[in-house]
């Protein structure tokens, strides 16, 4: 009868900690919170930035008793010409039951932006920036494929350009 007790308990903790991991995994992409939980991990990306040759990665992952989600985003560049740079930036999107999601970004060049983001289709859409000053926004869409497509706009005086494109891979290194 014990060995049945502690084997139900075992299994019932088991089946909990299952169900976490896989609502994290499966979440329904109706909502903003729950969509941007599937981003949950490492990803990367061979391409072009700003229009240098580039190596990206995205590190989604829950953080601050699982109240945000923080974003590291890096981007090696490499010029023609030889010349090497290195962007780095980071956000926190708070999770939350609402239509929107708030948060922040900031980066080694300097930038402070809040953000404000809502759930389109399979995809999150960042807005940065503030009335006045620099604006931007990303798209982060994930693909059938299980990858994700990033693109970046910013404002100028003649509309939206796009400045930055990439899909990321999953990666299995954390």
């Amino acid at each position: 009868m014990r060995l049945l007790l502690v084997s139900l308990m075992a299994f019932g903790l088991f089946g909990l900690a299952g169900q976490g991991a896989l609502s994290r995994q499966n979440a329904p992409a109706d909502d903003p919170a729950a969509l941007i939980k599937q981003f949950e991990g490492r990803w990367a990306s061979d391409g072009k930035a700003f229009g240098a040759s580039a190596q990206s990665e995205m590190i989604w992952a829950y953080a601050l008793d699982d109240k945000f989600m923080r974003l590291d985003y890096r981007i090696e560049m490499t010029r023609e010409g030889g010349e090497a740079s290195v962007f780095q930036g980071a956000a926190f999107y708070r999770l939350s039951d609402s239509a929107k999601l708030r948060a922040f970004w900031a980066d080694n060049s300097g930038d402070l932006h809040p953000v404000s983001a809502e759930h389109d289709g399979s995809a999150i859409v960042s807005h940065w920036g503030e009335d006045g000053g620099k604006q931007g926004r990303t798209r982060y869409e994930l693909l059938g494929s299980g990858d994700m497509m990033v693109t970046d706009w910013i404002r100028t005086p003649e509309g939206w350009r796009q400045f930055n494109r990439n899909v990321f891979t999953r990666s299995s290194a954390d």
